[in-house]
Order: structure tokens, then C-alpha cells, then sequence
């Protein structure tokens, strides 16, 4: 008996069970069914006739996890919104005879950003033979409440997105899955149905595009302060608490986790597992010190509670928790408390590292870890802008942990979702949410600008065909901006948050100068980029009337912006009026392909010599490395790089939000260097649409070696630089031009870009065909070795 979870590219083919006509329209032979607030429980016996293949199709509202004859075999779903309801399909064989199927559904009520919902509720849809004997609304399906499960308030983790403290009781969770009393017959709620048909029923079904989250069971952790008894507990040995006796200790996880603790027990008694990312200077969580001292410290974390009552069992909370450090506190009844083990199931989405980045910067190569660590952390069913408190997936965050996922795995189906989930979440007026999947929408309008620039890193690194699906919402989004420039040039002000960088000077909303009243220079520059983008794609699109149209309004901003010019200092004021200038401002001008050569080389020497200018933080300054891989100007791009070399003596195991003082201690926007080292170091860079053809510029800078491979999908691109020479190794079928000191060399890039796009045009295979560059070079600066 084996059933697996299944990835499927359309609906279900329910042949035979149902009303073909409304089948075809989008209504599914089967019915959700209701639970109540909390947690539930349904089950179904059935009987299998003949053995032989079979399929089953799973939702839930909120989450659910599955029983197959006692063995849990799956959970989910994942995260959607309520016009776009995941469902997960699972195929195997079964024997003949009876077997029972449970679902545990957890229907939670306090907010998280995250989770979108209409009720407590569960479906299953068989195919076939099964059909009868499985389908909610036609099986006999039965429920029953599930009281092991409390909710707790959120405390810590007050804008968490998915993740409260709970209470559970292991007590009722004793006994065989599916057992107990109080079970009831089903009561159906509406029918199931997919997008296809009717967009008000909700709960829209569309098929799951990921693989099942990883999850592996492993034993870490520390005592480093409190009852060192607790060390023996986690490497699986029994502790024993004597009536009335309480245990208290700090785990050190070794480096950030995210994970559901596992907690084998007996006996009666309670137990507290409180997570936190790091340890407190003062209370209520303010301040924090080195990241891994905890001498002197306060400890301020959101917590699970358990508790025991005879038997013995193993329990963990519905959600997973995040963080380094783990407060355990275990205190025994009247009765003694036997703690078998302490483990942790580690959790998230199955990367599979196939990039790497070497070089002869020793403090450079220890933070590499903590960039790959952190877009692990923050990559789950949806990219998270951070595990610990909102896990919501922001268009600004997000763009910058696609590029970063790019370079380490050729895997990009969490790209792909993310990318269409943000144009689901677009309203009336042509703007997307700032992050989405979300009960909340929520409007930051820079990100809508910043997702037309994700739209076009899919264009230039994915299959290209694809992106026709948005331009749509990207032409919605450009006219909704159009419609906000003033006479003068100048972009005003749309409604929402004009959130552009953590920057101190600017206040707690991260708002530049003149954005609020709608004169920014900040804001009319990043439309301007935003253009030179979407011109990019309307080119490949073969729409040129609107590639012209977009350049043509991209440089009456550039003209509006003149006001806000600084001759005196060589910049761009934050605003016309304003005394104060940033570097975000001469960097998104710098990006928008609107400047002349003289105004382009002005800036960039403002950029490296001009230390008044108000300075991009965590986030904003993978722009600022945009600039110097499109200007080669390495200086811009390594002294900016020390605040990530520091982050390992400061203690951290991830990369943080901003610099100090800084809430979240795990943010993946901030491990945009490791994308940076391969496609900006060693400058391993799309040179046509759907990474068709690669173009090579490397920008060693300081570094005397460096290497570091970019996973193609024909195969691995490889470069190593060493004391001015190096090697590249380009996959058999791939165009290639290496430029060198500004001298191209390889295949003539221009005549690649005409022919490949061409090709797409045309709906062919862009590689095949071509007088490609197979060999393997070697190089030394300033001239090209083939060996």
C-alpha cells in the first residue's frame, strides 16, 4: 500500500462521476463539508474491491492533515487566496479490503495576515472506482470536534502570519487516529468547483503547483543556561520528574530554525516550549545584544503549552515556530512527568542547493551561509518577508528571493506562484497588494512598480513564454501611474504606503522626502525604471507603439525631475525643495536608461565619493549593486559589502531586517549578495529572454580568486577568476559572450539578442540551432585564451 503526494497541471479528470456539462464548466463531483472552529476530525471507512491504482484529490479551510489506516501521509494545503483554493492531489495503490481515512482540520480565529478563510471546512473528491465510497458529499464521511487544540493570543509574534501559541491536551489525543466518541454524519456545504465557472461561490479550486514542504526529524540544541538535566533530553534520553518538580532551561539551537518541536511524554504534568530569535536587553522585547549571548538577558518569545495526563504520546503544535533560541519549562503534576525526548522536525521548502560561490575573502565566504540559511528560513508554501512574525509575501521582499533562489537551484515553481499570486491580488484601479496571499489587502504603491520589475527578472531567466499571462496587469499597472503624473513631470501621490527603503533619517515609515505630498523624486525616478522595463518586455511582446509610449513618459519624468537637480553637489534632490538627497533617488535614475552619458558618469562619482548622501540600508541596496554590475563600478558594490561580512562576529545565523536596532532577526530581502556574487562578481547575467544566451562580465574588484557556478537548465555555467585570469565553462547549446575590460568577445551579442528574439516572436526554440560557443575558454584580462 503506497499513496504519494502528486502535482497536477489542470483539474481532475472525473470521468463518468458527474453532470459533464457542469464538469466542464467547473463543478466537481463532490461537496465540501463543515467543521467547527478549532480542530475536527473526519473520517471514512471504505472498502477497495480490486487493488490497483488510485486518486484522491484534498482541501481544507484552514489547514489539514491526513490519515491513511493509522499512518500519517500528508498535510496542507497551501497557502491561496479564496478565488485561488490549493488543492492537493495523492495517487498510489491500495489493497483490497477496508480501509480508513482521517483528516485532522484546524480552523483557527485569531488574525493572521497569511491565511485567508470562509469557514471551517473539508473536502475530498475520489476518482473513479473510488468515487462513491471517498467523496465528501456522497460518501458516508462523519465528524467530530477535536478538543486536544486550544488557541492562545499571539504575544510576541503580534503580526505573526500564520503562528500562535496553542494549548494542547495530549490526553484526547491518546488512542487510535479516528477513534473516540461524539462522531456525527457530515453536513454538506456547497458544492466544490474550480475558477472555471463561478467566481462568487469562493474557495475556487486550483491545483497545487509545489511539492510537498521537507521535513526531516533531527536532534540540536544546547542548554546554556537552567537545568542541564534538559541536555540529556535531547539527545533522546528520558528525564524523570518527580511530582510537584519543575524544570527550567534555555536551548540553544546552534543557528535559526524553523521547525515543529516533537515532544514524546507521559505521565501528568505541563510543558512550555517558548521560541524567540534572540534574547532581550530591556522588557517587552526591546533591544537586543550580541545574537548569541544570553548571560544578563531577558528571554520574551511565543510559546506552545502541553499538557500530560497518563498515557504516553507524542505531540507538536499544528504550525511550525521559528527562531534560535527554545525556553523550555516542564512541570510535573500529581503524578510523575516522564519527558522521553525533545526533538525537532525542521521544515520548509525542498531547495535543492545546486549554485555555489567561492572566494579568497575569508569573511566574505562565512557570511555565504547565512544568505542561503535565510532564503531557506523565509521559503515555505509562499516566500515570507520573515518566519517569525508577519510570514506574508511582499512584492519588494519577493523580487529580490526569486533572483536569489535562481542562483542556487534550478527549481523555480516558488518563483512562478509567487509571481501570479501577486497579479491575482490586483483591484479595480489597476494596483496589486503589497503582499498576497492575505485576508488584509494592502496597498504599497512603489511594489506594484517593483512587481513589473519581477515580471521582467521572469522574462529574462524563466521561459519567457509564460509572462504573457501579465502583461495585462503590467499595462493596468503603468496606466494607473500615468494617471498620477503632474504637469510638471513629477509623480504624485497615489494612495497607501509609499514605503521605499528602512532608511533613519526618513522617519518610521520608510517614506522618502517629498513622497506624502507628492513631489518625490524617489518615487518619479522608480516609475521612470519601472518604464524602462515594461519597454523591454512590450519590445520582446512585439508591441512597439507601446515600448515608444513607455519611453516617451519615462522621459517627461526624467524632465520633471531636472527641478529637483543639484548642480552644485552633481545629484538629485530627494525632492525640488528638499534639502536632503539619497542615494536611492541617484540610483533608480541611474537605472532608468533616461540619463546622458555626462549626467550617467556624474552620478556615479557622486555615488562613490559623496559620504552626505543619505544611504540605502538592508533592502534597497541590491539597487545600489544593480548599479555597479550595469556601470562596472566595484568600489559601489564592496565597501557596501562589510555590513555582511560583520554579521557572523555580531552573532547572527541569518541575515536581519535593517541594521540596529532591528526587529526581525531573519529577513530575506537581505540575502540578495548571494545573488549578487554570481550575477554581479562574476557577472553571470541573462542575454536574452529566458536566459537563452548568457552574457559574462565579471567585476572581481578586490577579490585576487573567486568562482562560482549559476544553474542553467541546459546545465551549469562556471566561472573562476585568479589573480587576473580565469575560466568559463558555458553548457553545450547556450549562446555566450564574455565581455573583458568593456571588449566583447564570443558570439556577437547583439545578432544573438535580434535572432533569439526573433525565434520567440516566431513561437520556435530559441537555443537550438545556433553556431554556438562550445568550447571551454580560458581568459586573461584584456584578451581571450581558448584552450
Amino acid at each position: 500500500m503506497s499513496i504519494a503526494r502528486i502535482l497536477r497541471d489542470g483539474n481532475p479528470p472525473f470521468t463518468g462521476t458527474a453532470d459533464q456539462a457542469f464538469y466542464l464548466r467547473g463543478d466537481w463531483p463532490a461537496s465540501w463539508v463543515a467543521g467547527q472552529p478549532g480542530a475536527s476530525l473526519f473520517r471514512c471507512r471504505f472498502q477497495v474491491a480490486d487493488g490497483g491504482p488510485q486518486a484522491l484529490h484534498v482541501s481544507a479551510d484552514q489547514r489539514y492533515e491526513l490519515f491513511l489506516d493509522g499512518q500519517r501521509i500528508a498535510c496542507g494545503p497551501g497557502v491561496g487566496d479564496l478565488d485561488h483554493w490549493p488543492y492537493d492531489s495523492y495517487a498510489g495503490t491500495l489493497a483490497p479490503g477496508e480501509h480508513l481515512l482521517v483528516a485532522r482540520v484546524w480552523h483557527f480565529t485569531l488574525p493572521r495576515h497569511a491565511q485567508c478563510s470562509v469557514r471551517p471546512a473539508f473536502l475530498c473528491a475520489a476518482e473513479d472506482a473510488l468515487h462513491a465510497a471517498l467523496s465528501t458529499g456522497t460518501a458516508p464521511w462523519e465528524m467530530r470536534p477535536d478538543p486536544a487544540w486550544r488557541e492562545l493570543p499571539n504575544g510576541a509574534c503580534w503580526g505573526v502570519g500564520a503562528k500562535t501559541g496553542l494549548l494542547v491536551d495530549a490526553a484526547h489525543l491518546a488512542g487510535p487516529v479516528g477513534g473516540g466518541e461524539g462522531w456525527q454524519p457530515c453536513v454538506s456545504i456547497r458544492t466544490a468547483s474550480s475558477r472555471q465557472f463561478q467566481r462568487g461561490r469562493r474557495w475556487l479550486l486550483t491545483p497545487s503547483t509545489l511539492p510537498a514542504q521537507h521535513e526531516a526529524v533531527i536532534r540540536a540544541g544546547s542548554v546554556r543556561l537552567g537545568d542541564e538535566r534538559i541536555a540529556a533530553l535531547l539527545t533522546g534520553q528520558q528525564l524523570v520528574l518527580a511530582p510537584g518538580e519543575r524544570v527550567q532551561a534555555l536551548i540553544d539551537l546552534g543557528h535559526y530554525r524553523c521547525a515543529f518541536p516533537e515532544l514524546d511524554a507521559s505521565g501528568g504534568g505541563e510543558v512550555s516550549l517558548a521560541w524567540a530569535e534572540a534574547l532581550f536587553t530591556g522588557a517587552g522585547g526591546d533591544g537586543k545584544a550580541h545574537r548569541a549571548a544570553v548571560e544578563g538577558l531577558r528571554f520574551d518569545g511565543v510559546a506552545d503549552h502541553f499538557t500530560f495526563t497518563g498515557p504516553r504520546g507524542t505531540v507538536r503544535p499544528w504550525w511550525w515556530q521559528a527562531g534560535r533560541f527554545v525556553e523550555i519549562t516542564a512541570t510535573a503534576g500529581a503524578q510523575p512527568l516522564l519527558l522521553h525526548s525533545l526533538a525537532w522536525r525542521e521544515t520548509g521548502y525542498p531547495l535543492v542547493g545546486e549554485g555555489a560561490v567561492a572566494s579568497s575573502d575569508a569573511r566574505l565566504d562565512a557570511c555565504v551561509p547565512l544568505l542561503e540559511r535565510t532564503l531557506a528560513r523565509c521559503a515555505h508554501e509562499t516566500f515570507m518577508d520573515c518566519p517569525y512574525y508577519e510570514q506574508l509575501q511582499y512584492i519588494g521582499d519577493t523580487r529580490l528571493q526569486c533572483l536569489v533562489l535562481r542562483a542556487m537551484t534550478r527549481d523555480h515553481r516558488l518563483s512562478d506562484l509567487a509571481l501570479a499570486a501577486f497579479a491575482w491580488s490586483r483591484d479595480d484601479e489597476g494596483l496589486l497588494s503589497s503582499r498576497w496571499p492575505t485576508w488584509e489587502w494592502q496597498a504599497i504603491p512603489p511594489f506594484s512598480l517593483l512587481w513589473i520589475g519581477m515580471l521582467h527578472d521572469a522574462w529574462l531567466h524563466d521561459d519567457a513564454q509564460h509572462v504573457r499571462a501579465h502583461l495585462g496587469t503590467m499595462r493596468t499597472i503603468r496606466d494607473r501611474f500615468a494617471a498620477f503624473v503632474r504637469p510638471d513631470g513629477l509623480l504624485g501621490r497615489l494612495p497607501g504606503w509609499h514605503f521605499i527603503d528602512w532608511v533613519p533619517a526618513w522617519g518610521g515609515g520608510g517614506e522618502a522626502p517629498g513622497q506624502l505630498q507628492g513631489v518625490s523624486a524617489v518615487a518619479t525616478w522608480l516609475f521612470a525604471y519601472a518604464l524602462r522595463l515594461k519597454a523591454e518586455i512590450e519590445d520582446w511582446a512585439d508591441e512597439p507603439h507601446l515600448a515608444a509610449r513607455d519611453r516617451a513618459l519615462a522621459a517627461e519624468l526624467a524632465a520633471g525631475c531636472e527641478a529637483c537637480w543639484d548642480e552644485a553637489r552633481g545629484c538629485y534632490r530627494d525632492a525640488p525643495q528638499a534639502d536632503s538627497a539619497s542615494e536611492h533617488a541617484q540610483i533608480l535614475a541611474l537605472l532608468s536608461g533616461q540619463l546622458a552619458p555626462s549626467r550617467v558618469a556624474r552620478l556615479l562619482d557622486t555615488l562613490e565619493r559623496d559620504q552626505a548622501l543619505i544611504r540605502t540600508t538592508v533592502y534597497f541596496s541590491h539597487y545600489l549593486f544593480e548599479v555597479a554590475a550595469r556601470f562596472q563600478r566595484p568600489a559601489l558594490l564592496f565597501a557596501r559589502l562589510e555590513y555582511w561580512r560583520a554579521l557572523v562576529d555580531q552573532g547572527f545565523t541569518t541575515v536581519p531586517e535593517r541594521p540596529e536596532p532591528s526587529r526581525s532577526d531573519c529577513h530575506a530581502w537581505g540575502a540578495h549578495p548571494r545573488y549578487h556574487l554570481v550575477a554581479s562578481v562574476l557577472g553571470i547575467r541573462p542575454a536574452a529572454p529566458g536566459y537563452a544566451a548568457v552574457r559574462i562580465t565579471p567585476m572581481p574588484g578586490p577579490l585576487q580568486r573567486v568562482s562560482g557556478t549559476w544553474p542553467h537548465p541546459l546545465g551549469d555555467i562556471t566561472v573562476s577568476l585568479a589573480d587576473g585570469h580565469g575560466q568559463v565553462s558555458v553548457p553545450p547549446g547556450l549562446p555566450a559572450t564574455v565581455v573583458l575590460d568593456g571588449r566583447v568577445t564570443g558570439l556577437d551579442e547583439a545578432a544573438v539578442k535580434a535572432e533569439l528574439l526573433a525565434r520567440v516572436r516566431a513561437g520556435r526554440a530559441a537555443a537550438p540551432g545556433f553556431d554556438v560557443w562550445r568550447r571551454q575558454p580560458s581568459f586573461a584580462r584584456g584578451r581571450i585564451l581558448y584552450a
